[in-house]
């Protein structure tokens, strides 16, 4: 059994590794959470703030994003597959926001806020091997957000009034490994590295002076390593609720998260 969870756990991180990745998600511990056959329902919330590169548009050298904000919330969705192996699903909205103060020196202090945005995603846990209160897993995760509808902020570029509409797609993808050690039946904590690429789309229109100049950006990773830090505390056991808060970082940003799970 434990050979097939390393063999799955591999070939997760393979398929997720080939995809290029922006971003942060709410985590929870590096290991299963659920039994066999057992179901949950949850809500999360997650802040983060973050610096990204984008590459230069229409020409322009390429420029560093600061101080880019997202909030999204969650409904999540796990059903365990055997007692060392859960799956779960996501579903919820999102929103991003580009500090104009902090980029007035380039094109992106126009893009401004976005509408909210469904947000989808889906990932899955596995324990490793566990000993006494101590466990040790994996958690890897992939989600998807389009941000449209960007309340733009006006702008003057060489001497001419100017505006942008803007479309930013995103991927998003975590892998985690690390302990959880329970510290007491209601109390655990848990913890470790975790992989972090960025990369995305933007397409954006420069309307300057009565002219359009659609383009199509690239956004590239500043930083690919992090680590996180969180605490699960138990409220219930049946039906069995259970509250998670973390904090994650990286070089280039960094992020809160909270999550509310009942399961019977």
């Amino acid at each position: 059994m434990r050979k097939s969870l390393l063999t799955i756990a591999a070939a997760i991180l393979i398929l997720f590794c080939s995809n290029v990745v922006f971003g942060f998600d709410p985590m929870g511990p590096p290991r299963a959470l659920l039994s066999r056959g057992q179901p949950s329902l949850g809500l999360e919330y997650l802040y983060s703030k973050m610096e990204i590169k984008m590459v230069g548009p229409f020409g322009w050298p390429d420029m560093d994003i600061s101080d880019l904000e997202i909030n999204k919330i969650y409904a999540n969705f796990g059903y365990g597959l055997t007692d060392r192996w859960d799956v779960f699903g996501r579903l919820g909205v999102a929103v991003i926001d580009v500090d104009h103060g902090e980029n007035i020196a380039n094109a992106s202090s126009m893009i401004g806020t976005s509408d909210p945005s469904l947000a989808i995603g889906a990932g899955t846990r596995v324990t490793f091997f566990e000993w006494e209160d101590v466990s040790v897993g994996m958690l890897a995760q992939v989600s998807f957000v389009p941000f449209e509808n960007f309340k733009g902020n006006p702008s003057t570029l060489f001497g001419s009034p100017g505006t942008m509409d803007s479309e930013i797609h995103m991927t998003e993808v975590q892998i985690a490994i690390g302990p959880t050690w329970n510290c007491t039946e209601y109390l655990s904590v848990y913890g470790g590295p975790f992989l972090h690429l960025i990369d995305g789309v933007a397409d954006v229109n420069l309307t300057l002076g009565g002219t359009d100049y659609p383009d199509s950006l690239g956004i590239e990773q500043s930083t690919i390593f992090g680590g996180y830090i969180g605490a699960g505390m138990r409220f219930s056991e049946h039906p069995n609720i259970i509250c998670n808060v973390e904090f994650q970082a990286t070089e280039a940003g960094h992020a809160l998260a909270i999550q509310l799970a009942i399961s019977p």
